[in-house]
């Protein structure tokens, strides 16, 4: 299905049943220096016919948010951290904006937890934690630099938060750390230069990290060489798990090359190929029974601009760049592919860069941000349905 983009100016509110019989359908809104369109106009909010379903419907309203729309994120069930002039805590559910605070300055990365959320951003000296409460009320604010002097945490995927959120895991260059909040204690649970004992294999990096479901182990990915390896042998990727008191460390390798960064959502870690490893598929695990997956794509190429996991673990979706943004939504647990969204631009430079998708498990919805990364030009916001 193509839809033209149309006017941010318009302001339109876009609210989508999460179960509609019909086809999904696609709302745009996004400057357009040069050649601006007609707005799509508003349509009435359709109730969800799946009573399973967690909420009744799906809008994304950009006229509440001022300024320069430059990111997007989950945080507690369907409701979303835009980031513009200020970081709003969105409801798309009732289309309403129910706490806001000052934008941090830099990228980061969304952890939710029960009455919070830990938000991890780069700054020109390291990651920097700040822990909210679900009001956007500033509790803390923790610099990984100072926490970690001898040590280097590389990625906001780096850093993850308990359901309590009164633990963090935090995956440096050379360790593994467990944070207890109340009590500001550091707990290193393994390091790298010591080897991993009987498991066969030594890890080299870590990239990502979270918790398991149960809330008693840590989950984490990265690279490694086998024990017994010869000199010059490449790295290979795995995963593994160690409990919060630094025992029962398990570990095991992956199917899958060139991993560069690690996404994780409700006890699942996705491990996306570099773009030079790209084949058209997308291994993840599931941490609880340490069962590994392999989710296939339309096409052999497919996957190279951009992989995205919903706040859930469920879904994923691709983008495809090219004369239109292409975004394609699989069903993780059957691989079944429920929707095809093209996106026509006229502004080729909307498809410079990868754009940002968020997909919202409950109302089987998506938002599509296009240009949030380059200065010059005003977001594009695309948001549309999927599912039966």
């Amino acid at each position: 299905m193509r839809k033209a983009l149309c006017a941010a100016i318009a302001l339109s509110l876009f609210p989508f049943g999460a179960c509609s019989p019909q086809a999904p359908t696609s709302g745009l809104e996004g400057a357009m220096p040069e050649t601006p369109v007609a707005p799509i106009p508003a349509t009435d909010a359709a109730e969800v016919k799946d009573p399973g379903q967690g909420s009744s419907v799906f809008t994304f309203d950009s006229a509440l948010f001022q300024g320069k729309l430059t990111g997007c994120s989950y945080a507690q069930a369907g409701t979303l951290l835009v980031c513009a002039d200020e970081l709003s805590l969105y409801d798309t559910s009732s289309g309403t904006v129910l706490a806001h605070c000052p934008a941090p300055s830099q990228d980061f990365a969304a952890a939710p937890f029960e009455g919070g959320i830990a938000l991890t951003a780069m700054s020109d000296t390291g990651a920097i934690v700040r822990i909210y409460d679900n009001r956007l009320n500033l509790k803390e604010s923790l610099e990984l630099e100072q926490l970690l002097p001898d040590d280097y945490v590389a990625s906001p995927n780096c850093v993850a938060v308990s359901s309590d959120g009164s633990q963090l895991a935090i995956a440096g260059l050379s360790a593994l750390y467990l944070y207890d909040r109340p009590t500001a204690r550091l707990t290193m649970l393994l390091d790298i230069a010591q080897g991993t004992g009987s498991s066969g294999i030594n890890a080299a990096s870590l990239s990502g990290v979270v918790f398991t479901p149960d809330g008693d182990h840590v989950a984490f990915a990265g690279d490694g060489f086998p024990e017994q390896g010869a000199d010059g042998e490449e790295s290979a990727s795995m995963w593994g798990t160690v409990d919060i008191d630094g025992g029962g460390l398990e570990l095991d390798w992956l199917d899958v090359k060139g991993v560069e960064e690690t996404l994780q959502a409700d006890g699942r870690l996705f491990f996306p190929p570099a773009i030079s490893h790209v084949d058209g598929s997308l291994s993840w695990v599931d941490i609880a029974s340490g069962a590994a997956h392999r989710l296939s794509f339309s096409s052999n190429d497919e996957g190279g601009d951009g992989i995205y996991v919903s706040e859930q673990g469920k879904y994923v979706a691709t983008a495809e760049l090219g004369s239109a943004v292409t975004v394609r939504v699989y069903a993780v647990d059957s691989g079944e592919l429920l929707a095809t969204e093209t996106i026509d631009v006229d502004d080729p430079r909307y498809t410079w860069r990868i754009p940002q998708v968020s997909i919202v498990d409950d109302a089987q919805a998506a938002v599509v941000l296009l240009g949030c990364g380059i200065g010059e030009i005003d977001t594009a916001v695309s948001t549309f349905s999927f599912g039966n």
